[in-house]
């Protein structure tokens, strides 16, 4: 990696020569997926900067805006990641609502699912949910897993006649009664 593809020199040239603005943007726009290592190097060294009061280059207000554009890209960036990497509650109907397309748009079916009340899924049924819920195999495995309490969370059932929450239907009789494509029924129920 030349110095000029190394997000950590890049950096400190950045910092050290009072690059412009656009040198900034010039880097980021070359770094790819290495821009957070750049970013992270380029706050860090800021907080350095600040902390031993190093004197500003010949134009103080040019690295300043600088150092502090790169703050902000940085913090952005960090947020945006955390928000990616942030995994999603599969007991909650909402997480599987917003993929009930993927499902046939059979809310009703997408309810038994987000609720557990199905036995546990095939293994092409668990790829197929991962993949339509952007979230970890494990994780869908871990959601249908047998101990975990049944029903979604926050449901109550507080007049009579209302359907039981603690049923469980098997999949394969939930899958059929669904309004799912023949596609999907075929290619879920595959063992």
């Amino acid at each position: 990696m030349t110095e000029r593809q190394n997000p950590r020199s890049l950096a400190d040239r950045v910092v050290e020569d009072g690059g412009r603005a656009e040198d900034l943007v010039d880097a980021l726009s070359g770094l790819g997926e290495d821009r957070a290592e750049f970013l992270r190097r380029l706050a860090s060294r800021a907080v350095l900067r600040d902390q031993d009061g190093e004197p500003a280059t010949e134009e103080p207000g040019n690295v300043d805006a600088l150092i502090a554009h790169a703050r902000a890209v940085y913090e952005k960036e960090k947020e945006r990641t955390a928000e990616v990497n942030r995994p999603k509650d599969l007991a909650k109907l909402p997480t599987w609502i917003d993929a009930k397309a993927a499902f046939g748009d059979d809310v009703t079916f997408v309810i038994k699912l987000a609720g557990r009340s199905v036995t546990s899924p095939t293994s092409p049924f668990l790829r197929y949910a991962a993949d339509a819920l952007g979230v970890a195999i494990a994780q869908v495995r871990e959601h249908f897993a047998e101990g975990l309490p049944r029903g979604l969370v926050g449901a109550e059932n507080k007049a009579s006649g209302k359907p039981r929450t603690d049923a469980v239907e098997d999949f394969e009789t939930a899958v059929r009664t669904s309004n799912v494509p023949e596609t999907l029924r075929v290619r879920w129920l595959a063992e």
